[in-house]
């Protein structure tokens, strides 16, 4: 459902950070100009459900042997397995990137039909291919480094595994929420400069 529904969130967070008024955020009222929109997004969101699930069982079983990795009595990661997985998973998932990036943005501020979006989103990708991709593997790098460095620091303290889960949970969901807060700021400051928000 997360994944179905993102381009509607992506372009809900965007109405908000562009607007001209300081209107207090409420949450589950979707914004007009997304409202007339929504099938389009819809689309784009089950799009990327798709080619996000062929991906994930392409790479199933070596995502697994990290796991199996990381729950294993030394709890140690072969860094090497894991930056490999990691590239893998940037590659494949960059044609999907480079076609919704912009797309639900496209469909909701220019009203532009979903394969149009989809071309127009990789034409942006392309004309900026080279600092857009810097950001994109510094933001994945950084956040592999500090998943990595948590496991690393917390297998350290010799903790029990109950409180051992319990930490790096937290710890590890709290990473990817500001991950995902860099991507949205990335994402709208970059739609902002190449479509002339």
């Amino acid at each position: 459902i997360i994944i179905i529904l993102w381009p509607i969130v992506v372009t809900q967070i965007i109405v908000f950070y562009d607007s001209a008024t300081k209107k207090p955020i409420q949450f589950f009222s979707i914004d007009s100009k997304i409202r007339s929109r929504l099938p389009q997004l819809i689309r784009i969101g089950f799009i990327t459900f798709f080619y996000a699930f062929i991906i994930s069982s392409i790479l199933s079983s070596q995502m697994q042997s990290i796991v199996e990795q990381a729950n294993s009595d030394s709890r140690e990661i072969d860094v090497k397995i894991f930056f490999n997985i990691l590239l893998k998973l940037f590659i494949f998932m960059l044609p999907l990137f480079a076609a919704t990036w912009f797309a639900p943005m496209i469909t909701v501020f220019k009203k532009e039909v979903i394969w149009k979006s989809l071309k127009s989103s990789i034409a942006g990708i392309i004309m900026y291919i080279v600092p857009l991709t810097m950001t994109w593997i510094s933001l994945l790098i950084g956040f592999a480094f500090a998943v990595y460095g948590v496991q690393t620091v917390l297998s350290l303290f010799g903790l029990s595994e109950n409180i051992l889960t319990i930490l790096s949970t937290i710890i590890i969901f709290s990473l990817t929420s500001l991950y995902i807060s860099a991507l949205f700021i990335f994402q709208y400051l970059s739609y902002k400069e190449i479509f002339k928000l």
